[in-house]
């Protein structure tokens, strides 16, 4: 992992496992480091919530008005504001051996944001992995006129356009670390997701690997003390609307809600905390650490920690750097 030009350190906790510094660019670079005793390191970027707000001629030539009317009045990010953001959070992160973008990359599903989506990601970042957020599946984002087609329909867009799967989907690192991107939009776990899920497990015990695992959204802590929890940085425009929240058992993957796979699969991710080494999510915007009540297969209780990022868009830029040696 190189080392950058700080220009003011804003917070370092956990022995310096978790550090927060502001590069002679504007950047605000999160440090994360998992030490697992790997024999080696593994450096993977963590890029939630670009929020490409973008119509192009195709859009209008298509004429979708519930796009067009997003496109007209959402003015957040718009006509590719948050380009450059994300193009010096790159340039952080361009020796990283992973990188992962988790979710809301899309400010709505439009032809203009995949195509940014195509130049910015896909193009300049073979193998990147990226999760699915509330915000690809919505084409009605402030607009006037109201989504005219089911939910699934725009999850059939998006496994059409995304270039892995969009459920489940996962890549084993330098023989050491698997990282799993997986979407828990609406607490929603597919079977076929579930499978897989177990199958990697399996395949991380029986050849000594750690995984660490990325969703737009966090899990359920199942910690009575996360009933009401605020930010725990606010960093320059982070969004700190709806603070504090209830991340205990509230409306995220292991809440109050999901169907009986999304159950299973969170009841077998608690119970494997000897293999998931750390979790990783966006959507709040702003920068938190809390640890989920987890066990290990033998029923010692343990925690897994869980990371939440600051969104890309803010400020010059904001990007995490997960450290595993």
């Amino acid at each position: 992992m190189k080392k950058l030009n700080v220009l003011e350190e804003v917070i370092s906790v956990d022995n310096g496992n978790d550090r927060i510094y502001v590069t002679d660019g504007g950047v605000y670079v999160r440090d994360v480091t998992l030490n697992l005793g790997i024999g080696d390191e593994v450096m993977v970027a963590h890029l939630p919530d670009v929020h490409f707000n973008y119509c192009n001629l195709d859009d209008y030539d298509e004429g979708n008005p519930v796009v067009l009317s997003t496109g007209a009045n959402r003015k957040w990010l718009s006509n590719g504001a948050s380009i450059p953001k994300l193009r010096n959070c790159l340039t952080i992160v361009d020796d990283a051996d992973g990188h992962v973008f988790n979710g809301d990359t899309l400010d709505y599903l439009s032809k203009g944001a995949m195509y940014l989506m195509d130049k910015e990601i896909w193009e300049k970042v073979p193998g990147a992995m990226a999760t699915i957020g509330g915000h690809e599946r919505a084409m009605q984002m402030q607009g006037k006129v109201s989504e005219t087609g089911t939910i699934e329909d725009r999850y059939k867009i998006l496994e059409k356009y995304w270039p892995h799967d969009i459920y489940y989907y996962s890549k084993l690192i330098k023989n050491k670390v698997m990282v799993v991107g997986y979407c828990n939009d609406r607490a929603y776990i597919t079977p076929e997701a579930l499978e897989k899920f177990k199958a990697d497990l399996e395949k991380c015990r029986a050849n000594g690997y750690y995984m660490i695992m990325f969703a737009h959204e966090p899990v359920a802590t199942q910690n009575p003390d996360h009933k009401e929890y605020g930010i725990d940085r606010v960093l320059t425009e982070g969004d700190p609307s709806g603070s504090p929240w209830n991340f205990c058992d509230g409306f995220i993957l292991g809440g109050s809600r999901g169907d009986a796979t999304s159950k299973e699969f969170y009841d077998i991710l608690v119970n494997s905390a000897d293999v998931i080494k750390g979790m990783f999510a966006g959507h709040y915007h702003n920068d938190m650490h809390l640890e989920i009540n987890a066990k290990l297969p033998d029923g010692t209780e343990t925690v897994i920690p869980q990371y939440i990022s600051t969104a890309v868009a803010y400020g010059e830029g904001h990007v995490m750097r997960i450290l595993i040696k």
